[in-house]
């Protein structure tokens, strides 16, 4: 079996829209099986070297644009941030780009949350926002970014301003 495929198969086909939210994340981890212990050491602790062992992670669905490349998402739990992680693999299953696409991300007293949105175009819409101390979120104060999944399968922000909050 090729790396690719081995690498495709614990992660369930998905149609697009697909939505990434701190609120559907039980929905994912009930009907997805766990990644084996081998797939977390020989994959996921490659492409996330600061992970350790309290770092959970859960599968979350699969999508090919065309030939060109295989889309995954994945659900990264450490301590005090909890992200959802995009990666694209070449048809050989190597690793070409990955970023963190909704979080959840507690640092000191502040609360920083973003949800996001995969279009069938491969467009990903992201709302951000954040709450001080538990305080009632204000949506008045979010901000929206959007990032793209080329051809190439490098993933990218269309705009330069949300690199320094998501890069």
């Amino acid at each position: 079996m090729s790396k690719l495929l081995e690498i495709v198969n614990y992660f369930p086909k998905t149609d697009l829209p697909l939505l990434l939210s701190e609120e559907v994340l039980s929905d994912f981890e009930v009907a997805n099986d766990p990644f084996p212990q081998s797939f977390i050491q020989t994959v996921l602790n490659v492409w996330e070297p600061e992970a350790d062992e309290y770092t959970e992670f859960i599968p979350i669905a699969s999508f090919a644009k065309e030939d060109k490349f295989q889309a995954i998402v994945y659900w990264k739990g450490s301590l005090l941030r909890y992200d959802y992680i995009l990666a694209t693999i070449d048809a050989t299953g190597v690793l070409i780009n990955k970023r963190a696409i909704a979080s959840t991300i507690v640092k000191e007293g502040l609360i920083q949350k973003s949800v996001a949105s995969i279009t069938p175009d491969y467009i990903i819409n992201i709302i951000a926002g954040h709450s001080v101390d538990g305080v009632e979120y204000d949506p008045a104060i979010s901000k929206m970014y959007s990032m793209e999944v080329l051809a190439n399968g490098y993933i990218i922000f269309s705009l330069e301003e949300g690199m320094n909050e998501f890069g």
